[in-house]
């Protein structure tokens, strides 16, 4: 690891990372094939069943970054206020207007009244919650908000994750507590799959998907400490046996989605598998050459309201292609609404960010977070 990257403040590559995280979310959703006639066709909709992963990404970047923003601020004057007020700045002003266009939605065809009894699920960042998942899929409105669950646990997660984090007295204890906190979350799953009644209604809650959060801030606690140079000559096998884990629980399981073997096998595997990955972004090489490409690097830019908008439209997706193709053969249909949802979404994301959301970025200066050195041992004050 050469001192300069070590000193970035920020890493293109990770930009890219959470472009690639947003890209599987979207192929996931809109990918289809699994019923073509086309054997390769597919095959490729087979494989990506297992796309719900790049949700995984998405938290073990997150959890990279927050927790070593987080440790690198403690001791710093109004640390706490500090974070609190730029997670707001980026998540709320784009989440709560898309509850607004929601409930306008609701208001236009004429069910406003039983799409407010239950947009205070979403809007208390309580859709993962077991026996409220269904809730958020009955809100009568044109719009739909089911994919917001992640955002709900990484906001449960954040919410308690820097206190706990604080009262760590050194590096090496927060490093411990990280990874005991993916092993929690391990066993929990395995607990659940094997006495709950109903296992799949947890597969969104905090504790089922807090270690794949906490396994990317051990990696950032690791990137402070003198280990880093071990972690990542061992990056490239562990990437390897990570994403063969996963591929072979799949196998195993005769399927790539959110069954009981890929929750409780396949899922650690991938976690661990795009932990090491993060690592092999921040050494020069070709992964970090892949993950800075300009392409991948604008999706990750804009990734946020991609991941919002691409489901939040999915009904008027349809329409437009309805209204354009008729009625046409499953194939087309899916061909057809992959490219208009695809457009239909980085154009919007693309406004959204440079029109909406950036005023609300430019706030976070005034909540300034003091970079500390990452090779630098510290204790919390």
């Amino acid at each position: 690891m050469g001192p300069v990257l070590k000193q970035q403040k920020h890493i293109p590559a990770l930009d890219g990372l959470r472009g690639l995280a947003v890209l599987m979310v979207f192929v996931f959703h809109y990918g289809g094939g699994t019923h073509s006639s086309v054997r390769a066709v597919r095959l490729f909709g087979l494989i990506n069943k297992g796309g719900w992963v790049g949700v995984t990404l998405f938290f073990v970047l997150s959890g990279f970054l927050i927790t070593g923003i987080l440790w690198d601020s403690f001791g710093q004057p109004h640390w706490w206020r500090n974070f609190y007020a730029r997670r707001t700045l980026r998540i709320f002003p784009l989440y709560y207007l898309c509850i607004l266009i929601v409930i306008a939605g609701a208001a236009f065809q004429g069910t406003l009244i039983g799409a407010l009894g239950k947009i205070w699920v979403p809007a208390l960042f309580m859709q993962n919650m077991p026996h409220l998942l269904t809730i958020v899929d009955k809100i009568p409105a044109p719009f739909g908000l089911f994919h917001f669950w992640s955002l709900a646990v990484e906001e449960q997660f954040y919410l308690i994750w820097p206190f706990l984090l604080a009262v760590q007295k050194s590096r090496r204890n927060a490093g411990i507590f990280c990874l005991l906190t993916f092993l929690f979350s391990f066993a929990f799953r395995i607990l659940l799959w094997q006495f709950a009644p109903h296992p799949e209604q947890f597969n969104d809650f905090l504790f089922s998907r807090a270690g794949e959060l906490a396994i990317g801030g051990w990696l950032a606690l690791a990137w402070r400490g003198p280990a880093w140079e071990r972690i990542e000559r061992l990056a490239p096998v562990v990437t390897f046996c990570g994403l063969a884990g996963f591929i072979a629980s799949g196998m195993f399981a005769g399927s790539f989605e959110t069954n009981r073997v890929q929750m409780t096998v396949g899922l650690p595997c991938i976690t661990i598998c795009f932990t090491a990955l993060l690592a092999l972004c921040m050494r020069p090489g070709i992964v970090q050459r892949c993950a800075e490409a300009r392409w991948l690097r604008w999706l990750g830019t804009i990734s946020y309201g991609i991941y919002v908008y691409h489901m939040l439209f999915l009904g008027q997706y349809m329409f437009i292609v309805q209204k354009l193709l008729g009625r046409r053969s499953l194939m087309v249909t899916n061909a057809a609404l992959l490219i208009v949802a695809a457009v239909g979404t980085l154009t919007i994301a693309w406004l959204s960010f440079n029109f909406f959301e950036k005023p609300f970025l430019r706030l976070k200066s005034r909540f300034p977070v003091r970079q500390i050195p990452p090779d630098k041992e510290r204790t919390v004050a």
